[in-house]
């Protein structure tokens, strides 16, 4: 088995390495986004309980709630890549201005779904003290979808034209700002008042909106951006909007799938006990962290992919998606034999004082360590698909691991008694389902399109 691995990446192994470098920047882009979070959390720590677990809550609520528009963002990059690899500015334009129309429509809607909850947060059953600073905080954070939705859409148009450093760049500098946007307004420094949990939040919206701004002024003044922003072009028409809300909401949906389930999973996990919840807090945050660099590879090998359909070069194809994949195995079985070979030193790392709550992380955390591969796979699965214009099947894919297969089983653990490590058990089981119909579905889906692209080619 190990030898067959050795010799295909022996043989891919040039492809794997340009995936690699190329995703770099866009890896680096992914982890800022993380920090930002984890940042904000240990800033947020010094308020007390309270505030923390109100910050907790609004965050889970706030992700799950913009997933779907986040995630639907992620179809521009591959068809930007497209049109470039065809010299196709008009195209490219296009599909720029069509991804700020999607991201008005779906942030506009996202902002009316969380007022909503802004103002009936009790039914979500915190606390009373909770409550009343999560609603403030979420609806302070609520007015950083737009910002947020539009800096995606301008990212992924310099990711597709494989201006990668430039999110990269922007992203760490959007970090630093809403470190110090918190300094300021958290506790109070420089004569401004201390806003508390509400001050975060503002200072999230701000790092946002100075994101939005330096990558404009990027687009706007760079020659390969701004050549393509002038080119002469027809108004835009719906039937070229269309194609991207058509493609982006599958995307979009798929993303909202997954973090659905991982969301419920941890509601699950949050009724059982505190040692639990804290241990799953713990891990699940390594595991998120881990994700994201297979997140980028996937982005990066997505916008490969897009450049290799747009030839009709199947051998390419194929050559893309097989490194992608292989990547995804080298990078993470990195991080799952770090995880399966010391558990209980990672985990001592943030929970040193409770016996009870570290042992339930260690469990979780080989579980963790054994799905690592499993997510890389199908997070490069899912992007190699995208930039094939394969949308529709890995929605059904991530329906039917996370949502038939997953959860089934992390409610049947809970309610047989199975505890936190039957529901993670029932994650992992998803994971590898979807990981593994992903890649049957690309090798499939490369055969097809060997021949389509051979009967084009003939006919012409």
């Amino acid at each position: 088995m190990l030898l067959s691995f050795y010799k295909l990446y022996r043989f891919y192994r040039f492809e794997a390495k340009k995936t690699f470098f190329f995703s770099i920047p866009i890896i680096f882009a992914q982890l800022g986004v993380v920090l930002m979070g984890v940042i904000d959390v240990i800033m947020i720590k010094d308020l007390g309980l309270v505030a923390t677990a109100a910050a907790g809550a609004t965050n889970d609520v706030f992700f799950l709630i913009c997933m779907l528009s986040l995630g639907s963002m992620n179809i521009i990059a591959p068809l930007v890549s497209q049109a470039y690899q065809k010299k196709d500015d008009v195209e490219s334009k296009k599909v720029f201005f069509s991804g700020w129309v999607l991201a008005f429509i779906l942030g506009s809607l996202t902002m009316l779904i969380l007022q909503g909850i802004v103002l009936n947060f009790e039914y979500l059953r915190q606390t009373p003290a909770v409550t009343q600073e999560a609603r403030r905080f979420l609806a302070m954070l609520n007015w950083s979808v737009l910002p947020i939705l539009f800096f995606l859409v301008c990212k992924q148009f310099t990711d597709g034209l494989s201006l990668t450093k430039v999110a990269m760049t922007i992203t760490w500098i959007g970090l630093g700002a809403n470190v110090f946007f918190n300094w300021l307004l958290i506790g109070g420094n420089w004569g401004f008042p201390a806003m508390g949990l509400e001050g975060a939040g503002l200072a999230t919206v701000l790092a946002r909106l100075l994101m939005l701004l330096l990558i404009m002024i990027f687009i706007i003044t760079h020659p390969k951006t701004r050549a393509i922003l002038r080119t002469p072009a027809n108004n835009l028409t719906w039937k070229e909007i269309s194609k991207v809300f058509r493609l982006g909401l599958p995307v979009g949906v798929t993303y909202f799938l997954e973090v659905a389930a991982f969301s419920v999973a941890g509601l699950l996990i949050g009724n059982l006990d505190h040692y639990s919840q804290a241990a799953h807090r713990v891990v699940i945050s390594l595991v998120s962290t881990t994700y994201m660099i297979t997140s980028g590879i996937g982005i990066g090998s997505a916008i490969r992919m897009g450049q290799a359909f747009a030839e009709q070069d199947n051998y390419k194809m194929k050559k893309v998606g097989i490194s992608a994949i292989i990547l995804a195995v080298l990078v993470m079985g990195s991080f799952c034999l770090l995880f399966l070979l010391i558990p209980e030193t990672i985990v001592v790392q943030f929970i040193e004082n409770d016996r009870k709550a570290v042992d339930i992380a260690i469990s979780l955390l080989i579980i963790g360590g054994i799905f690592q591969i499993s997510d890389g796979v199908q997070a490069v699965g899912l992007g190699i698909l995208r930039g094939m214009e394969d949308v529709n099947v890995p929605t059904m894919i991530a329906l039917i691991a996370y949502w038939l297969i997953a959860l089934p089983i992390a409610i049947f653990s809970h309610q047989v008694g199975w505890g936190a490590v039957g529901i993670w058990i029932g994650l992992l089981l998803g994971l590898s389902t979807s990981a593994f119909l992903l890649t049957k579905r690309f090798l499939e889906l490369v055969k097809k399109k060997k021949k389509y692209f051979f009967h084009t080619k003939t006919t012409l």
